[in-house]
């Protein structure tokens, strides 16, 4: 699960797949009542009425406002009493202009120089657009798309098979967004068993 607050003031949960389960406009947060390590969150500041509240162990919390998050109830009290404004309201603060040059995610993208980096990264940031593209029951292509404030990226997936044991992928192209990605060929290592053990990249 994750706790995020949005320019504007709302207070997301977002799960692991990054959808949103919860817009929260103003939150009072409390140590729940009854759960070991758990919060309960309410639009009152009595946490009795956990029946309409929602229940969230501080384990399941991975990160607040795109920071890590692993800690206990206290550590997420804490946390959430520094971070989260509770009454929807942000102070403006005086900052200069977002630009890809000072962009936390622009930065995070120059970064992920491996084919599994930018895999991670493009698999954590994708929108909803894209899809996967399959033929006889196997994957050919998966386009990721990840729009963020300053700048667009748009990666795919090619897959290749193996000629000799058709179900057997042989390797994956990454192309599109990929120009920082030194060797954006994963290719497939199997053992007699066709098990994979293993893979190596290579340059286009």
């Amino acid at each position: 699960m994750k706790i995020q607050q949005t320019t504007n003031g709302n207070i997301l949960l977002r799960d692991n797949e990054n959808d949103i389960q919860h817009i929260l406009s103003s939150v009072y947060i409390h140590r729940h009542p009854r759960k070991e390590n758990a919060i309960l969150i309410t639009d009152g500041i009595k946490a009795t009425n956990e029946a309409q509240g929602i229940s969230l162990l501080a384990s399941t919390i991975d990160s607040i406002n795109e920071e890590s998050f692993n800690g206990d109830v206290y550590d997420l009290l804490e946390k959430l009493s520094t971070t989260i404004s509770l009454n929807g309201t942000i102070t403006t603060k005086n900052e200069p202009p977002l630009t890809k040059e000072n962009d936390p995610n622009y930065v995070a993208y120059l970064q992920a120089n491996t084919f599994e980096k930018l895999l991670a990264f493009i698999k954590l940031h994708k929108s909803n657009i894209g899809g996967v593209k399959e033929e006889n029951g196997k994957v050919l292509e998966q386009e990721y798309l990840c729009q963020f404030e300053t700048f667009i990226i748009r990666v795919t997936l090619s897959y290749t098979y193996r000629t000799d044991k058709p179900n057997l992928v042989d390797k994956i192209l990454m192309y599109g967004s990929t120009e920082y990605v030194l060797k954006p060929i994963k290719v497939y290592q199997y053992d007699v068993n066709d098990n994979i053990v293993g893979y190596v990249y290579r340059e286009i």
